[in-house]
């Protein structure tokens, strides 16, 4: 058996009803000499994954758990870490995850992945568009929770040159007589006028490339960035609705790459949080009106029902038992105990398998103070 490092999520794997299946999380350190300390880590909780597991269950597992021993003593595995590693594994599979950001360590074995840990980093650290325009050409990235990377784009939609080659505006000449023989040539529109019409039909042919080159078909936000006077310029005419309104007013040809992806990842940020304080004053009021809750029974019977549109949970707490999602019902238990998970993590599960969505908050960040609430479809 052999791991793989993935970025897909929700993996294949999560759906495949191997039952029970291991979560590992390792909250490592990525500096010397405390990151020495990620092995030992991982061995400690490997340790409590077998001590969950029935004798039984144990052999089926004994593939992974010498994968597990490789690897604790893998050098290169453990150079690479980063902010923390989510770690999952059924009898047959292993897949790892490198995350960005700090989780809570932990190991639990239950009937299915636990999976709050990885929503929480997902949807902060999301996959976005950033175009970096100027008068006359403009550089097209992707990029999300692990770095930012060019498009390539051919001269002959990248820059005005190649856009408009020779339908270039030209100055236009009319011509008035004066007396005689004598006539006086006036231009109409000047290298200043001329350069705003090619400008403005590059913008629109750069607004149309994106859109259906790119938008349309991944459907993420795009980041505008842009010297000041082209930001207002371009979103006037621009028709794509995939473009956020906070943009970064710099010449993009300005920074390096590594600056670049700091800036943007600022702006994203910045945007979740802002719609963070939306989504708690849209709680409020649902809430008010009985179209919202933060009661775990009633919330467990309203995801049966089909009516939850958003489900908050807070981070890094584990409320021992299962959850059925049949009937509703929230039955307690011990977390050492392989056929327990927890509540909300599998009521997260239920949630978006029907279409609703998941956001994993802190504590300050919950629309609540209890550690769940869901707003309702209708």
């Amino acid at each position: 058996m052999n791991y793989q490092i993935v970025k897909e999520f929700p993996h294949p794997m999560m759906e495949k009803g191997k039952r029970p299946v291991i979560s590992i999380y390792v909250d490592t350190h990525i500096k010397k000499p405390d990151r020495l300390e990620n092995p030992i880590r991982f061995k400690n909780l490997v340790k409590e994954a077998q001590a969950s597991l029935k004798e039984k269950e144990f052999k089926g597992f004994k593939d992974l758990f010498s994968l597990f021993k490789e690897m604790e003593e893998d050098a290169l595995f453990w150079e690479g870490a980063t902010e923390s590693m989510a770690i999952l594994g059924d009898e047959d599979e292993c897949i790892v995850y490198k995350l960005p950001v700090n989780v809570k360590s932990l190991a639990i074995v239950s009937d299915s992945f636990y999976i709050k840990p990885l929503l929480r980093s997902f949807q902060s650290n999301g996959h976005y568009h950033v175009l970096g325009l100027n008068r006359d050409n403009f550089v097209l990235f992707e990029a999300d929770r692990y770095g930012i990377t060019e498009i390539p784009v051919d001269a002959s939609d990248a820059t005005m040159e190649g856009v408009l080659g020779t339908e270039k505006t030209a100055p236009h000449l009319s011509v008035a007589s004066i007396g005689g023989d004598q006539s006086m040539y006036h231009g109409h529109g000047g290298a200043k006028d001329e350069r705003k019409v090619d400008q403005e039909k590059f913008f629109r042919h750069v607004d149309t490339f994106v859109l259906e080159q790119y938008s349309k078909k991944q459907k993420i936000p795009l980041i505008l960035v842009s010297p000041d006077e082209h930001q207002g310029e371009f979103r006037k005419l621009s028709k794509n609705n995939f473009l956020i309104d906070e943009g970064i007013k710099i010449d993009g040809d300005s920074l390096d790459k590594k600056s670049l992806y700091v800036k943007v990842q600022d702006v994203m940020q910045e945007r979740f949080k802002k719609e963070l304080k939306d989504r708690m004053a849209a709680f409020s009021e649902a809430h008010a009106k009985d179209l919202g809750s933060d009661d775990v029974i009633q919330i467990g019977r309203a995801i049966v029902e089909g009516k939850v549109a958003s489900l908050y949970l807070e981070e890094n707490t584990v409320h021992p038992g299962r959850f059925d999602p049949q009937l509703g019902t929230v039955m307690q238990g011990e977390i050492a105990d392989p056929r327990v998970g927890d509540v909300y993590d599998d009521m997260a599960e239920v949630v978006l398998s029907r279409g609703g969505e998941v956001l994993i908050l802190s504590k300050d960040e919950m629309p609540t103070e209890r550690e769940l609430a869901a707003v309702y479809r209708y």
